[in-house]
């Protein structure tokens, strides 16, 4: 595992994808989901969009690589009987057509593009969606930039909005939209994370965090995102 995964997965971020949850929120108001709709939150970390999702009454499911993600996720949904299974994106469980929404946030780029975009489709009703919020290279970086960005971040992907488009075709997408930042208003108010840490985080996790910080600053202008919207 990358070291900046293990990292958020050590700290118990939640909302790490770029919007945080107040994204996540905006994003699903605006799709109007309809009752019943059943939704996977494939890569769903400490579990903070499940436990939305099942408050607004929504049937869902939860699927993370990382043990820690899992178990973070079961504690913070005790009370709901939501299933979260630790497994790869790339070879999910799930039976096929489950599914008329999988959500991932921050998840794709970090993993065997093919193998997790087919997957996503495979667990899809015909005509069920797609949303993927994922980062996007904003402008050509040299070789140097781009083996420090995707070796920090453990990328598999790090591509341009049209690049994105490109492989959601080519995996049998069709309705391929995206929104970028500026589509979308934020409470400022409403913080974007909260954290759920290990009983013991080594030092170096938070040298990690500094760092993730300085590439931030150093990349700010090379990096953005988008919210991919896909259908069957």
């Amino acid at each position: 595992m990358p070291d900046y995964l293990n990292m958020i997965s050590s700290l118990g971020i939640a909302g790490a994808h770029p919007g945080g949850l107040q994204l996540t929120k905006q994003v699903l108001s605006e799709l109007n989901l309809p009752f019943p709709c059943r939704i996977l939150d494939a890569g769903c970390g400490t579990g903070q969009t499940l436990l939305y999702l099942s408050g607004l009454g929504y049937d869902t499911a939860g699927i993370d690589a990382d043990q820690r993600m899992v178990q973070k996720a079961k504690t913070r949904l005790s009370g709901d009987s939501v299933p979260v299974v630790q497994g790869s994106l790339e070879q999910m469980s799930f039976e096929s057509s489950r599914f008329e929404a999988v959500l991932c946030e921050s998840v794709l780029s970090f993993t065997n593009l093919n193998a997790s975009l087919n997957e996503c489709r495979r667990v899809l009703t015909d005509g069920g969606i797609l949303v993927a919020v994922e980062v996007t290279l904003e402008k050509p970086a040299d070789p140097a930039s781009f083996s420090e960005i995707t070796g920090f971040y453990g990328f598999q992907a790090l591509q341009t909005e049209d690049e994105w488009v490109s492989r959601f075709e080519n995996s049998g997408f069709t309705n391929i939209r995206s929104l970028a930042k500026e589509d979308f208003t934020f409470d400022d108010e409403e913080p974007n994370h909260d954290v759920d840490m290990d009983d013991t985080v080594e030092p170096a996790t938070f040298q990690i965090l500094n760092r993730h910080q300085e590439m931030l600053q150093k990349y700010g202008t090379s990096l953005g995102y988008r919210v991919f919207l896909a259908n069957k």
